[in-house]
């Protein structure tokens, strides 16, 4: 019986941490740039795109400090974009965004491009995801996709609207397998220990 509990033990044990990493948590930095640019420096911090008549940006996002999500996946919200209240502007050009998982580990990049015009305080601005719309992440426990919108992000003038990717994991069929395993050694168990009270009765 205690060689059946030690190895119940170690089984559990090599599941576990497939599990505990499967948490998701990380950042993301992005830029804009315009068409005649071939690319942009990632920033954690502001970025923005565009002109106004008295020279501020049109357009701008600005990243969260942080997302995570539970092992089951969901939806994180990763910054907001901005568009200026403005008498007239305009702007045309590219977005980068890359995500850098810190736990449970992968980086990956997505390009959206922009289109804004603000007349008078109408109108507004348009970001459109478009390479890639979804990315599978490979880490040492398995695989998990991030999708961001495939649908155009419509920003009004003054307005704001947040950025969200969504987050769907791939069970590793290995982890699930030494679950199973567990569960399978635990019903023996149980079952070996209730025959012999079963015999006394």
């Amino acid at each position: 019986m205690r060689k059946g509990y030690k190895f119940l033990l170690l089984t559990i044990a090599l599941a576990l941490p497939s599990f505990a990493n499967s948490f998701y948590v990380g950042t993301d930095t992005g830029c804009f740039y315009p068409f005649f640019s071939p690319t942009c420096t990632l920033t954690g911090g502001e970025s923005s795109l565009g002109s106004t008549l008295s020279g501020a940006p049109l357009i701008t996002y600005t990243p969260d400090s942080g997302f995570s999500a539970p092992a089951s996946g969901g939806v994180v919200e990763l910054g907001t974009f901005s568009v200026n209240d403005t008498l007239l502007g305009g702007e045309g050009g590219n977005f980068d965004i890359q995500l850098d998982f810190t736990a449970p580990g992968g980086v990956g990049s997505y390009t959206a491009t922009t289109f804004g015009l603000v007349v008078l305080g109408a109108g507004g601005a348009e970001v459109t995801f478009n390479n890639p719309g979804t990315e599978l992440f490979n880490y040492a426990g398995g695989e998990f996709a991030v999708s961001l919108p495939t649908s155009p992000i419509q920003i009004g003038a003054g307005k704001s609207v947040v950025l969200d990717a969504l987050i769907t994991p791939v069970p590793e069929p290995a982890s699930v397998a030494s679950v199973v395993v567990a569960l399978i050694l635990i019903t023996a168990v149980y079952r070996r220990r209730r025959a012999p009270n079963a015999r006394r009765a």
